[in-house]
């Protein structure tokens, strides 16, 4: 995700003591107290730390972003956040300024949905060879469990082309189910990629492979990466099976 142009900054922090002392710190670098908010993680509303310019009144986090112009998948990411019991702090950040501001935020332990979208990427290589076999019982096979996880991972890489999420979620949801067949499960993307390719142009005779190619290697990537660890269904960047 392109941060050209930012207006907010959002920084997630594991103890609200942290997102304190990036607020004062922000505040010693000149940031009015009308541009910064924190929300506690013990506070379904909170009242901001300083009351931002256009938000009237206590609020919650998923109102004061909406407000701000955060949507989509990037909204959903810290309303997650939120309600899992992080700390938030919300900064307005005149375009100049958003490097710096982001850059304290950071400092200070906090991260946001660029760093939390980076860490989707996985080096070339991913995956063992010969594949993994089906997913585990504990790992979701539903895409709405994992559509949100993607579309940050779109946004990371392709925010700023003129396609939507909406326009190119099919193909991400294309690529993880294919990339969950016990059949290529876990393998590399240089082993996979010709089965993937075949099966991309037979399903899909209208559209070319050229322009889908790069989404799908980062899908793939992702669940070879996962696929192959031996910690999979340990980590909490897997997505599980919720017991309705």
């Amino acid at each position: 995700m392109d941060i050209a142009g930012r207006s907010v900054a959002v920084g997630v922090f594991a103890h609200a003591s942290w997102a304190q002392q990036a607020a004062q710190a922000l505040r010693a670098l000149g940031t009015g107290e009308r541009e910064i908010a924190l929300f506690a993680p013990d506070e379904a509303r909170a009242a901001p730390a300083g009351t931002i310019a256009g938000v009237d009144g206590p609020t919650d986090v998923e109102t004061t972003l909406g407000m701000m112009g955060v949507s989509g998948g990037e909204l959903r990411f810290y309303s997650e956040q939120a309600r899992s019991g992080q700390a938030l702090l919300v900064v307005v950040a005149a375009t100049p300024n958003y490097g710096a501001i982001r850059d304290v935020i950071l400092q200070h332990g906090g991260y946001d949905v660029q760093s939390r979208g980076a860490e989707l990427v996985r080096a070339a290589g991913a995956g063992v060879p010969g594949g993994t076999g089906p997913r585990p019982i504990d790992v979701t096979g539903r895409w709405e469990d994992v559509a949100s996880r993607y579309e940050m991972l779109w946004q990371q890489h392709y925010g700023t082309s003129d396609t939507t999420w909406d326009a190119i979620a099919p193909t991400y949801r294309f690529a993880w189910h294919l990339a969950n067949e016990p059949r290529l499960r876990g393998r590399p993307w240089a082993e996979a990629e010709p089965s993937v390719r075949a099966e991309w142009q037979r399903t899909h005779p209208a559209d070319s492979w050229n322009n889908v190619a790069g989404p799908i290697r980062d899908v793939w990537e992702d669940v070879a990466a996962e696929a192959g660890s031996v910690a999979e269904g340990g980590r909490d960047r897997n997505v599980r099976r919720t017991t309705e």
